[in-house]
């Protein structure tokens, strides 16, 4: 009887099903391109250089608030009790011969005006210079009045008008030199207090070359003090009875 297997298949071979069914397919996972990855990572370093760069200079150039040279209250050598002397026990010091008394004298009683002008703007002279703390304060038509302290330098301001009182035992020559002492503000033909620069000087309306710690305190004077900004002087009318 005849076989009924196809004559014409070789001996021994493998059906190609057979293999197909039992076999997996394995696909090679492909390959990164490594090659971009020094360009990429350079790219990404520039574009974070370059926002920073642009951030300080915006910062750089953006304008900047001025700085303030406000003239402030002197702080004292020691915090002072009544009758003139300080909380570590002793009395408030000489300045330039000058001392901190319990009453205000009277042989020399005069008054002088003081204005400062910073860039153009004036500062306000404090009330209180040269008078020794505790105050007792009152209200005037000037503002704040420092009516009464513990000890009183002969040279001192009640009010923050600009008036500087000169009330001395003795008569000798004050400058203006020995207000900023007491005053515990620096002067100088290049600085007055914080602000530093050239100092213009005007002398009743007059504008002088004198240096100005050594203007001397007279009756009604009226001194000014530019720096940076050459400001007229203005006048100033001292009180009726003055």
């Amino acid at each position: 009887m005849a076989s009924s297997a196809p004559e014409d298949r070789p001996q021994g071979e493998i059906l190609k099903s057979n293999v197909d069914v039992s076999q997996p397919v394995v696909r090679e996972a492909p390959r990164r391109n490594t090659a971009l990855l020094p360009l990429v990572l350079a790219g990404v370093l520039l574009f974070v250089l370059g926002v920073g760069a642009a951030l300080l200079f915006s910062s750089l150039a953006r304008p900047q608030p001025a700085t303030t040279t406000a003239l402030s209250r002197p702080t004292a050598p020691a915090a002072p009790v009544p009758g003139g002397a300080s909380a570590s026990g002793g009395s408030l010091p000489d300045i330039n011969g000058i001392s901190c008394d319990t009453l205000e004298a009277t042989i020399v009683h005069i008054h002088m005006h003081l204005a400062i002008f910073v860039n153009g703007q004036e500062e306000q002279i404090p009330y209180g210079i040269g008078i020794g703390q505790p105050w007792q304060v009152t209200d005037s038509n000037e503002g704040p009045f420092v009516e009464d302290g513990s000890c009183f330098y002969w040279i001192h301001t009640h009010t923050g008008d600009g008036i500087v009182h000169i009330e001395s035992p003795l008569r000798r020559r004050f400058t203006l030199g020995d207000f900023f002492a007491i005053w515990q503000m620096s002067l100088s033909a290049n600085q007055v207090g914080p602000a530093q620069g050239g100092v213009i000087l005007y002398v009743n309306g007059q504008k002088s070359s004198a240096n100005p710690p050594d203007v001397p305190l007279l009756a009604h004077e009226r001194v000014q003090l530019d720096v940076g900004d050459d400001v007229p002087p203005y006048q100033f009318d001292f009180p009726d009875g003055d």
